[in-house]
């Protein structure tokens, strides 16, 4: 996967100087919100992804990158088992962009054009149901492993939910703010597809 977004020339878009360093930036905060994980009775540990403003940033190719270099980055400061890098990888990591990805590619092509859906759409539902996305393939990689059903624990679902809604509006209000102050940073963002090049809008 991260062949695959290195062949799409992803640095492409870090032409700027400022881009380069909201990429790092980034990458390192959303490894400090790895490091924040959670335990619910035994369950499956979870944690704020990040996953999905790195897509809405930059999209899924730097957003591959940016997630390989967190999980790499969180193994070393939680002195984790480098055995279960590539499987963190592929489930808070790769999963998360790809559904980001894709729930904003439908975002874009159905629904209406205008600021407000970009940032609902982009920010806040996308973002929860990234990590819905992550909780259900861990719960799913845990019952392949016991080779059959599991009892998920009632603290890990409840977990799960506030940890979804913490996303959508870490996300969502960061989306937001960005759009706002600094609507340059997010380069998948298309001024002209939204409308704001007519100047302001009330």
């Amino acid at each position: 996967m991260i062949a695959l977004a290195l062949l799409q020339r992803p640095f492409a878009r870090l032409q700027d100087a400022t881009l380069q360093h909201v990429w790092l930036g980034i990458i390192v905060a959303v490894t400090v919100l790895w490091a924040c994980n959670a335990w619910f009775d035994d369950g499956p540990v979870i944690h704020l992804l990040g996953a999905t403003l790195m897509v809405t940033l930059f999209d899924w190719r730097l957003a591959l990158i940016g997630t390989a270099a967190t999980t790499g980055l969180a193994a070393v400061v939680l002195d984790a088992s480098w055995l279960t890098v590539a499987t963190t990888y592929v489930l808070f990591g790769a999963l998360p962009v790809a559904v980001s990805t894709f729930l904003q590619r439908l975002s874009n092509a159905w629904l209406p054009r205008n600021l407000v859906t970009f940032i609902i759409g982009h920010g806040f539902v996308v973002a929860g149901a990234a990590v819905a996305a992550a909780c259900g393939a861990t719960v799913l990689l845990e019952m392949a492993v016991a080779g059959g059903p599991i009892v998920v624990p009632a603290a890990f679902t409840r977990g799960a939910i506030l940890l979804g809604a913490g996303e959508a509006l870490f996300t969502g209000l960061l989306t937001i703010l960005i759009t706002v102050y600094k609507p340059a940073w997010i380069t998948t963002y298309d001024v002209r597809r939204y409308r704001l090049d007519r100047g302001p809008r009330v």
